[in-house]
């Protein structure tokens, strides 16, 4: 192994025991002491990798939004009409955020605070893409469907219904990571979401979905569970 691939492979390690330390102690409540005892390793070895305790934080909600980005591309590539590959992509992520709640806090914390300005600058610059994402993946499946004659919408109702389902996820985020002091039960319903979702879109212009729209995706739902049990790190011990 060389200097570059043992680098890697330590921070991977780094990674993995900060994670573990999160869910511990809590996501804001660990030290980079807890994490050097777990990553067997010293502080100043972190800070090696590491600008400060935000910058690994913020590394972590990287690893974790490029996992979702290569999910995003299979959903695209999925035999499904529009109203659908949208429900699939929101459903699968509010499973994502509620499926770990410390990484749903981390999320948070560096997307909707001024902790990413503690991170690298390309780290930040990485982290404001990932944040528009989701948006973007949606700009192009409904874009794709107004090309190909599934639906009628403009590019102002195409940026509108965008805006509405990030707001719909950031309501998921926020109790995923326990920010709010009025979690909504609906959003712990797979069945009722999925009408009250096709609901809002059949009323922003899209199509009705055809016979058996939910068994597809619910079929298509199955794909992401599978890569979500995975371990988001190779030593991840959770």
């Amino acid at each position: 192994m060389n200097k570059s691939e043992l680098f890697k492979s330590r921070e991977q390690r780094i990674l993995a025991a900060a994670l573990t330390t999160a869910r511990s102690k809590g996501a804001l409540d660990f030290r980079m002491a807890d994490v050097a005892r777990v990553a067997e390793c010293s502080v100043g070895t972190l800070y090696g990798h590491f600008l400060s305790k935000e910058d690994m934080m913020a590394a972590l909600v990287q690893v974790a939004l490029e996992r979702r980005q290569l999910w995003f591309q299979q959903v695209k590539e999925m035999p499904l009409s529009a109203v659908e590959r949208v429900v699939v992509l929101l459903l699968s992520e509010r499973t994502r955020l509620v499926q770990d709640e410390v990484l749903a806090q981390l999320e948070m914390l560096v997307n909707f605070s001024e902790l990413w300005r503690r991170a690298a600058d390309q780290r930040q610059i990485a982290l404001r893409n990932a944040v528009n994402e989701l948006s973007g993946v949606l700009h192009e499946v409904l874009t794709a469907a107004v090309d190909a004659g599934e639906v009628v919408l403009d590019a102002e109702q195409i940026d509108s219904l965008a805006e509405r389902c990030r707001a719909l996820m950031l309501g998921f985020q926020m109790q995923a990571s326990r920010q709010t002091l009025a979690p909504a039960k609906v959003l712990r319903d797979d069945a009722v979401m999925m009408d009250a979702l096709v609901e809002t879109l059949m009323s922003a212009g899209l199509a009705q979905p055809g016979e058996q729209w939910q068994h597809r995706c619910v079929e298509a739902l199955a794909h992401s569970d599978l890569q979500l049990d995975s371990p988001l790190l190779a030593d991840d011990a959770a």
